[in-house]
C-alpha cells in the first residue's frame, strides 16, 4: 500500500507535529533554522512533504534537487510508529518521484568510539538494506563526520557542492565549506 503526500505548508493541520517531530529527530547542531527551510521551500527544486498512512500522519522528508540529483536533507518517522516499516516506505516514494535521480544523504560516520555507535550502525544498515552504498567520499562539517551514500551511481564532491550552492544561494554558499575526505 501506499502512502499519501501532501505539501507541508503552514496551513497543514499537523504543522505542529512537523515542528515537533524535527526538533525531535535531529541534533541541535543539524537543525538549519526553520525560517530559511520554509522561504527555500517556495523554489521549484525543494519538496517538503508530509507522508500519510490513510490520514494518519506517519512523517516527513525535505528533499533538494539539482539536475539528477536529490538530496534527502531531512527524514523524519513519528516516533509512535517507527519500526513498522514506514521508513523503507518513504525512501521507496521518493525514488519513484525520481527515477531518474540519483538520491543521496548524510548520516552520522559509523566511528566504534561513538556515543551512539549502534544507533549510527543501525541507521547505515536500514539505508544500505534499502538499496543506499557508500560513495567514495565522507564529509566533515561543524564539528561531525559524516558518510555521504546514494542510491545510484557515484556521486562527485563537484556535484555534491553545486546541489548545495543551489539550495544556499551564491552568498550563504561562501560559508558552506565541508571537509571532504576520500574513503
Amino acid at each position: 500500500m501506499s502512502l499519501n503526500v501532501k505539501p507541508i505548508t503552514k496551513d497543514l493541520k499537523e504543522i505542529n507535529n512537523v515542528y515537533e517531530l524535527f526538533r525531535n529527530s535531529f541534533p541541535v547542531n543539524e537543525q538549519i533554522p526553520m525560517w530559511f527551510l520554509w522561504w527555500k521551500s517556495k523554489k521549484d527544486f525543494i519538496d517538503f512533504i508530509a507522508f500519510y498512512d490513510e490520514d494518519v500522519f506517519v512523517g516527513f522528508t525535505y528533499l533538494i534537487t539539482n539536475k539528477n540529483l536529490t538530496f534527502v536533507l531531512y527524514l523524519a518517522i513519528d516516533s509512535e510508529i517507527r519500526s513498522k516499516g514506514y521508513g523503507g516506505r518513504l525512501l521507496s516514494n521518493i525514488k519513484k518521484q525520481y527515477p531518474h535521480n540519483r538520491i543521496i544523504l548524510n548520516i552520522e560516520a559509523v566511528e566504534e568510539a561513538a556515543i551512539n555507535y549502534e544507533q549510527r550502525l543501525k541507521r547505515k544498515n536500514f539505508y544500505m538494506r534499502n538499496g543506499y552504498s557508500k560513495t567514495s567520499f565522507n564529509l566533515f562539517e561543524y564539528g561531525q563526520s559524516y558518510e555521504v551514500l546514494v542510491n545510484g551511481s557515484e556521486v562527485s564532491t563537484e556535484e555534491y557542492r553545486d546541489l548545495f550552492k543551489r539550495f544556499t544561494g551564491p552568498v550563504l554558499s561562501l560559508f558552506f565549506k565541508p571537509k571532504f575526505y576520500f574513503t
